[in-house]
Parts: structure tokens; sequence; C-alpha cells
């Protein structure tokens, strides 16, 4: 973005106390209905900034939402991985909090039950299950308007973009 030149990326001493790594989750399923593909996208943050983002186009076919957010929330394995960098770097880490806009990928997370529109998931994409029941990660809700992964794919109105930059730690200089 050529605008962005004067924007830089703070963290900030003041958020300090937020040092536990917090991640936004989200899939953009309706981006091409030909094909029933998807995006999945996070961005994992510490002391209120950005520390690790991305946006990657699914090679599965999400016949529903839920398929696509539930997929999308298999960054917890990027989630572990960053708790371990930080707590090698000397900062403990209390329980991750991922966020995800989606009521029944969250159900899903956390209930391990059978159910038959979930039985065609692949078993690598349980993996979720498994971090939140050994205690290190909880999925929570957060709304589509407090939830920046939009910007990464999204056209999205200046307001709501510039929104999205100050949750996520990049303020104009």
């Amino acid at each position: 973005m050529k605008d962005s030149i004067d924007r830089e990326l703070v963290f900030d001493r003041n958020k300090a106390a937020i040092l536990n790594v917090v991640g936004f989750v989200d899939s953009d399923y309706d981006g091409d209905l030909d094909n029933m593909i998807f995006i999945s996208k996070y961005i994992f943050t510490t002391c209120a900034s950005a520390i690790s983002w991305k946006a990657s186009l699914q090679s599965i076919v999400a016949l529903f939402t839920t398929k696509a957010e539930y997929v999308a929330a298999t960054c917890v394995k990027e989630a572990t991985w960053l708790r371990g960098l930080i707590t090698e770097l000397g900062v403990p880490q209390a329980t991750t909090v991922v966020f995800l806009d989606s009521q029944n990928a969250i159900h899903f997370t956390k209930n391990d039950a059978y159910h038959s529109r979930t039985k065609h998931i692949s078993v690598k994409y349980h993996y979720v299950r498994d971090t939140i029941i050994a205690g290190k990660i909880v999925v929570k809700t957060a709304h589509t308007s407090e939830n920046p992964p939009d910007m990464l794919t999204k056209p999205l109105l200046i307001a709501k973009f510039e929104h999205y930059l100050n949750l996520v730690g990049v303020h104009s200089m």
C-alpha cells in the first residue's frame, strides 16, 4: 500500500502486561464460489502487536462455512510454536487465547463427539481439539468487527482498515 510509508509496527511498553500470545483466525469461504475452496488467515500478537500473520489458499473443498472456519482454526499449530519460542526467550506463557468468529467452529473444537457433518474432515485438522484438551490454548468468540484477519483478504472501508491496524499494533508515525 503506497500510503503505508508512515506506518510502523509498535511494541508498546504500556501494553507489556499482555505478554501472552493472542491469535485471531478467520476464513474467507465466499471468495471462490465456483471451486468452493477458501482462504484461511490468522494474525498472532503479543504486547498487542502483530508477530505472525498469514493468509493461504486451502487445497481442500469446504461444503459449508463451519468446515472452513474449523480448518482455519488448525493454525493453533502456529500458536503452539510461538508459545514455545517466546517461552525460550524467557517470557513465560499462560493460556493462549485464539479468537474465532464462528460459534459452530468453536463448538466443534471443544466437542469431540461424533458429528455427522464433520466425519469427512481429515484427522489432521482435529489437532485443534487435542491442543484445547491439553489446556494450553482456549478458543473464544470474536465479533467480526474485532477480528483483524479480514484486512488480509477483503476490501475494507478506510476507517475499518485503520481500526484493524490499531488492533494489531500498526500505527502512524
